[in-house]
């Protein structure tokens, strides 16, 4: 499975650092607003440190005041619905096998690409926390939507979304090729429009410093890999496609400094 992950920009002094590679956001005011636990190292001997300092303190307090943990969250289609249903059947669960991390799943049957940013606001609403955010989305578009109309408003919905975050690392998982484009008259027109699709997003995505889930291993004839109408994956192909979108989340994890997968 194959991400890409841009370099993160080095903190010049003087100035405040930059957002993760455009897909995020630094926290609103000029200061803290209340005294925070340090998240930086504390230096030698800091791993054993830390444990000591949250046992002095209240549970709730260490809470309200310790590092701030990522929350995961995967919007799409039915392929993020029927995913979140075989992930409760793998290795890992819902989880997707990364530790003290929350994941959260929000799949909506026949999601179309113009519900996707209102999908993004609710929860930046909902969230303090650096967000991994995981979009696959797009597909059920190409048959409706022309081409060039879809590239420019998947663009600028991922252009806009940084705003709603504190701090956002964006996920693009790419369309997955399809036996039947329900709708579709040319199923040959629809590849051709998935790969442009694919390809300009990943792109922009890319140069944003975002990272993208290239689903090599659906690509090309996987009718093995599909249910019986052709437009959803089976559970062979749920696997490869919840493989691959654990990938991206791990990298987004390591941009942002968070948790590592047990599985």
């Amino acid at each position: 499975m194959s991400s890409s992950v841009m370099s993160i920009p080095q903190e010049v002094p003087g100035q405040s650092s930059p957002a993760f590679g455009g897909f995020s956001t630094a926290p609103s005011g000029s200061g803290p607003a209340r005294n925070e636990m340090p998240t930086a190292p504390l230096g030698i001997g800091d791993a054993r440190l830390l444990p000591l300092v949250q046992a002095s303190v209240s549970q709730t307090t260490w809470a309200a005041y310790g590092p701030r943990r990522p929350v995961v969250w995967l919007i799409g289609h039915s392929y993020i619905y029927w995913a979140a249903q075989r992930a409760a059947h793998r290795p890992g669960g819902r989880t997707l096998g990364f530790r003290d991390l929350e994941v959260h799943w929000k799949g909506v049957k026949g999601l179309r690409w113009a519900e996707v940013l209102s999908q993004a606001i609710e929860v930046g609403r909902t969230v303090s926390s650096p967000v991994v955010l995981v979009i696959h989305a797009g597909g059920n578009d190409l048959c409706v939507l022309r081409l060039n109309e879809l590239l420019i408003i998947i663009r600028s919905d991922l252009e806009r979304l940084p705003g709603f975050f504190n701090e956002v690392v964006l996920v693009w998982s790419e369309i997955v090729s399809r036996v039947k484009w329900q709708g579709a008259r040319d199923a040959a027109a629809m590849e051709r429009a998935r790969r442009t699709v694919n390809a300009r997003t990943s792109r922009f995505v890319r140069s944003k410093g975002g990272v993208v889930v290239r689903h090599r291993q659906l690509e090309g004839d996987n009718r093995r890999l599909m249910i019986s109408d052709g437009t959803h994956l089976n559970d062979i192909g749920l696997d490869i496609f919840l493989s691959g979108l654990q990938d991206g989340v791990e990298q987004a994890l390591y941009i942002l400094g968070g948790g590592r997968s047990s599985v």
